[in-house]
């Protein structure tokens, strides 16, 4: 008899997951880690070059029954001068998509204007999600790191008001990434093909 995975060993393997998404989008990102506050970046002997400073992190795997998955996130960065360089504040939002044989796709945009992120529509109540409860559809597994918050949030098929006005940016999102980097697993995620 096989033995069953407990929700604690579940949740774990899910925690362990998203450590590998966070490395990946960093190492793409050239920085050490994915944490707000200060990052420092050195260059390829080790020596610090300059610094940034992460205002916030979000990245949501979406996972879409008999579809597919990919991993959608946004870094806002803060304005900050270190020795002679001056960092602008600035958006980075992309995707990380990744299949059982290793292959990473990235792809990633940088905006001078902030003011639009998706990370204004992140206030919906936790309590309520949906009215039912559906076992295919899809499933959004987000993260968000900020100055003095540390959270996974878990939701499948959301259906209240406020979670339909988020998911509705994150798809126009999601569509916009896909078809700028004609990336064809997120066209297909996103119903784009």
């Amino acid at each position: 008899m096989q033995k069953r995975e407990t929700s604690s060993e579940f949740y774990l393997e899910k925690l362990v997951y998203f450590q590998k998404i966070e490395k990946s989008i960093a190492a793409h990102l050239n920085l050490s880690e994915l944490k707000n506050g200060i990052q420092i970046i050195r260059n390829e002997e080790g020596v610090r070059e300059n610094e940034v400073e992460i205002d916030y992190i979000w990245i949501v795997n979406i996972a879409r029954s008999f579809v597919g998955w990919g991993n959608l996130f946004g870094i806002k960065f803060k304005e900050n001068k270190f020795r002679e360089y001056s960092n602008p504040e600035k958006l980075v939002q992309g995707f990380l998509v990744s299949n059982s044989q290793g292959r990473e796709d990235f792809f990633s945009l940088e905006l001078s204007d902030p003011s639009h992120d998706i990370i204004k529509s992140f206030n919906f109540n936790l309590a309520e999600v949906n009215n039912g409860t559906f076992l295919h559809g899809t499933q959004y597994e987000i993260r968000i790191i900020a100055y003095n918050i540390d959270t996974f949030i878990n939701v499948r098929n959301p259906n209240t008001p406020e979670w339909k006005e988020w998911e509705t940016k994150f798809w126009t999102l999601g569509k916009q990434l896909a078809i700028e980097s004609n990336n064809i697993d997120m066209k297909h995620i996103f119903e784009l093909i």
